[in-house]
C-alpha cells in the first residue's frame, strides 16, 4: 500500500473518520486494527500472521520478565533472549541470502560444486524498522528508562503503528506511549496543518523525486551509452531523488500522525546545508543515527572489550592517540551496522557505511592541518563563500557515496565511477544532448525551479517550523501558497504509463 496511492488516501480518511467518531478510549483500538490491516494487506495472510506473532509474542513476554527479574542476573539474560530472537528473525528474513551467496563466493573460489541454495522469504513490510524499534524497547526497560507494556494488544500497537512502518521515523517508547494510548479530540487547527504538510511531501515525492528519477534511471541503466557529465549530473540527481523521496515520505506519515494527534520525532532538518558529512549524519535519518549512537556506538564504547583493548593501548601510545583510536573503532563497527541495516548488499555497506566512516575520520583528522592553511592564508571560515564550499564539499562527497547504494553491485559502482573519467562539460550546454536523457528541457526547467523551492523551504525551516511561519501571515496569502502546492503537484506530478506510485526507495528497508 504506496503512501501516494489512492488506496492509501482513502485507508486514511476511513481510518481518520472512525477514530475520532468511536469513543475516546478505545482510540487506540482503531489505530490498531488499521495498522494490522496495513502490515498485513501484502502477501499470504496467515504466513503475514505467523511471522508478526513470532516476533511480538517473544518481545511481549521478555519486556514482562526484565521487569520482574531487574534485581537478579536473570533480567540480563532474558534481555539477551528478547534481542536474540528479534535479530534472528530479522536476519533469516532479510539477510540469510546475502551471507549464503558471501559463502558461495568463497567456495567458488575454491572451485566447490556444493554451493548452497539460496532461501525463499519474503520480510513483513517494514521488518528492519519495527526490529530495532523492539530492541530498543527491551533495552529502555532493562535500563529503567520505561515500564513494559502489560496490554498485548497496546504493545502490538507500538509495534507496527501503520504510519511509521515504511519510511520511519523511528519511535521510543517512553516517547510515544501517552500520545499512542492517549484520548484526542478532532482539533481543526491540527487537520490543517496536517494536511499541509501531507501535501509538501507529495510535491516533493512527485514532482521532484519521480522526476529526479526520471533521468537517474535512464543514465544508470544504459552506462554503456552515457559519460562523463551525464554521470555527474545523475549523481546529483539520485542524491536529489533520495532526499525527496524520503523525507517527503516523512512529511506524509508526520502530517498523518499530527491529525492524530501523535506527535513523532523529526528526521531530518535541512541535511544539504550542512558543512560538514558529520553534521550532515546529524540533520539526515536523525532517529537511526540517534538509535545507534544509544544502542550500539556507545555501549560498544564503554563495553569491557574495548576498555580492554584500550588499556592494551595506552602502553604503546599517548592518551589523545587512544582516545581517538577507540572512537574511530567504535565508530566502523556502528557504521558497518548501518550499511548492513539497509540491505544485503556490499553497496550499501560501503555506500551508506564505509564511505560515510572514512569521511568522518578524515574530517576529524585533517581539521587541524585545514585550519593551519586557512589561518596562513587569511580565509575567514564563516563568510558566505567558504560556507558554500564547505555545503557543495559536502554535498560531493555524499552524492559520490550514493553512487554505491544506487549500483546493484560494487561492480557496476565502479563502472559508474569510471564512466564519470570521461568528462565532457560542454554537454550541459548542448540542448541536444542532455535533455534527451529522460528529460526534456521543459522538464528540466520545471525540476530546476523545484529544487529551488525545496531549498528555500529547507533553508526557512532551520529557523522554525515553516508551517508556523506560514499561519502567521493573513489568509489571501496563506490560501495562495497552499493552492499554488495543490496545483503544483496536479499539474506538475509525474504520472506517466508505467508508473508506480512512490515505490520508496526506503520502503525495502
Amino acid at each position: 500500500m504506496n503512501l501516494t496511492s489512492l488506496v492509501f488516501a482513502l485507508f486514511c480518511i476511513i481510518t481518520i473518520c472512525i477514530y475520532f467518531i468511536v469513543p475516546k478510549k478505545i482510540q487506540w483500538v482503531i489505530l490498531l486494527i488499521s495498522s494490522l490491516v496495513f502490515l498485513l494487506y501484502d502477501g499470504s495472510l496467515p504466513l503475514n500472521i505467523i511471522k508478526f506473532l513470532l516476533i511480538l509474542v517473544p518481545t511481549y513476554f521478555c519486556g514482562l520478565l526484565i521487569e520482574k527479574n531487574k534485581e537478579n542476573k536473570k533480567a540480563k539474560i532474558y534481555l539477551t533472549i528478547g534481542i536474540m530472537l528479534i535479530v534472528g528473525q530479522l536476519f533469516y528474513f532479510k539477510y540469510a541470502n546475502f551471507f549464503i551467496n558471501t559463502i558461495n563466493l568463497f567456495l567458488e573460489k575454491f572451485n566447490s560444486e556444493n554451493l548452497i541454495n539460496n532461501i525463499e522469504t519474503n520480510s513483513l513490510i517494514g521488518i528492519s524498522y519495527f526490529s530495532l524499534i523492539m530492541i530498543s524497547y527491551l533495552v529502555d526497560i532493562y535500563n529503567g528508562i520505561c515500564k513494559p507494556q502489560k496490554n498485548p494488544f497496546k504493545c502490538a500497537l507500538f509495534m507496527t503503528y501503520f504510519p511509521i512502518l515504511t519510511s520511519g521515523p523511528f519511535i521510543r517508547y517512553k516517547d510515544v506511549e501517552e500520545d499512542l494510548y492517549g484520548k484526542h479530540k478532532f482539533d481543526l487547527n491540527r487537520l490543517c496543518n496536517g494536511l499541509m504538510r501531507i501535501l509538501w511531501g507529495l510535491f516533493k515525492i512527485l514532482v521532484i523525486s519521480e522526476r529526479c528519477g526520471m533521468f537517474v534511471d535512464t543514465v544508470y541503466g544504459n552506462l554503456d551509452k552515457y559519460f562523463g557529465t551525464f554521470i555527474i549530473v545523475a549523481a546529483g540527481l539520485f542524491t536529489l531523488q533520495l532526499y525527496t523521496n524520503f523525507s517527503g515520505s516523512i512529511d506524509i506519515i508526520m502530517g498523518i500522525s499530527e491529525i492524530f494527534g501523535i506527535k513523532l520525532p523529526e528526521n531530518f532538518t535541512a541535511p544539504f546545508f550542512s558543512r560538514t558529512i558529520t553534521e550532515f549524519w546529524r540533520n539526515w535519518h536523525i532517529t537511526l543515527g540517534a538509535w545507534l549512537r544509544d544502542y550500539i556506538f556507545y555501549p560498544v564504547l564503554k563495553s569491557d572489550s574495548m576498555q580492554k583493548f584500550s588499556a592494551d593501548l595506552k602502553k604503546r601510545f599517548s592518551k589523545k592517540a587512544v582516545k581517538k583510536i577507540t572512537l574511530y573503532v567504535s565508530m566502523l563497527v556502528m557504521w558497518i551496522i548501518i550499511g548492513i541495516w539497509h540491505g544485503g548488499n556490499y553497496t550499501f555497506i560501503i555506500g551508506s557505511g564505509l564511505l560515510q566512516f572514512i569521511f568522518m575520520v578524515l574530517e576529524d583528522l585533517l581539521e587541524p592541518l585545514s585550519n593551519k592553511i586557512n589561518k596562513k592564508l587569511g580565509i575567514n571560515k564563516e563568510t558566505f563563500s567558504y560556507r558554500l564550499y564547505q555545503r557543495i564539499r559536502t554535498f560531493i562527497l555524499f552524492s559520490f557515496s550514493m553512487i554505491f547504494f544506487r549500483a546493484k553491485t560494487v561492480e557496476e559502482a565502479l563502472t559508474i565511477i569510471f564512466n564519470i573519467l570521461v568528462w565532457n562539460p560542454w554537454v550541459l550546454l548542448d540542448n541536444n544532448t542532455l535533455f534527451t536523457a529522460g528529460l526534456d528541457i521543459y522538464e528540466f526547467r520545471v525540476l530546476i525551479i523545484s529544487i529551488v523551492i525545496l531549498f528555500v523551504v529547507d533553508k526557512l525551516s532551520r529557523t522554525g517550523s515553516v508551517r508556523e511561519k506560514l499561519s502567521k501571515q493573513n489568509i489571501v496569502f496563506r490560501w495562495t501558497v497552499t493552492y499554488l502546492l495543490i496545483f503544483g503537484i496536479i499539474i506538475f506530478g509525474c504520472y506517466g504509463s508505467g508508473y508506480n506510485p512512490a515505490e520508496f526507495i526506503y520502503r525495502q528497508f
